[in-house]
């Protein structure tokens, strides 16, 4: 079948298109695309491996932190220095009762609580019951958690102590106080 010139060069021109076609999508185009992938996952390569050199090296800074921690808790700084738990407790008591003492309270009991186990040391509790204002209960409160050894008050319980008519109403009124104290000795194994 003889085609026409016009004709053959136009069907040449469609096969041709159709080649030029065939090769950009079916094999540049999957290059390309294959291409800006590498370049993206590179830089994100890239980035991982920046976070991870850090890592590294806040690791290594960790790691010696952790050890100098280590070293400082297992030193039993901050505890009370008593050899046992009977002395730890006396300790705290005397701690109360002086603290009371010096802002004017008044000590109505202490209850030494059953000791715990908390990892390398002994936690030693102390329940108190007081009457005080408030300034002096701040100054109290304030001065068990202040100062060394390291003391922490724990069921802390504030209540106003109901006025007797014939008393004068007062902006400082007193207050009954329960509450536990404790601190940690090192235990002795």
């Amino acid at each position: 079948m003889a085609l026409s010139p016009k004709l053959s060069r136009a069907f040449a021109l469609t096969i041709l298109v159709a080649l030029l076609s065939f090769i950009y999508f079916g094999v540049v185009q999957p290059l390309l695309d294959h291409y800006a992938e590498a370049l993206s996952s590179r830089a994100q390569l890239e980035s991982a491996l920046a976070r991870a050199r850090q890592t590294s090296r806040n690791l290594s800074e960790l790691q010696a932190e952790l050890a100098r921690l280590k070293g400082h808790g297992v030193s039993g700084a901050g505890a009370i220095q008593s050899p046992n738990e009977s002395l730890a407790a006396a300790e705290l008591q005397n701690r109360i009762k002086s603290s009371v003492e010096g802002a004017r309270g008044e000590l109505r009991s202490t209850q030494i609580l059953p000791s715990r186990e908390e990892g390398a040391f002994q936690r030693i509790s102390i329940r108190g019951q007081i009457s005080v204002n408030l300034e002096a209960l701040q100054r109290i409160f304030h001065e068990f958690e202040s100062a060394s050894p390291l003391l922490f008050l724990d069921n802390v319980d504030i209540r106003v102590r109901p006025e007797r008519r014939s008393e004068v109403t007062t902006d400082n009124p007193v207050l009954d106080v329960r509450f536990d104290l404790y601190g940690y000795i090192r235990r002795t194994t």
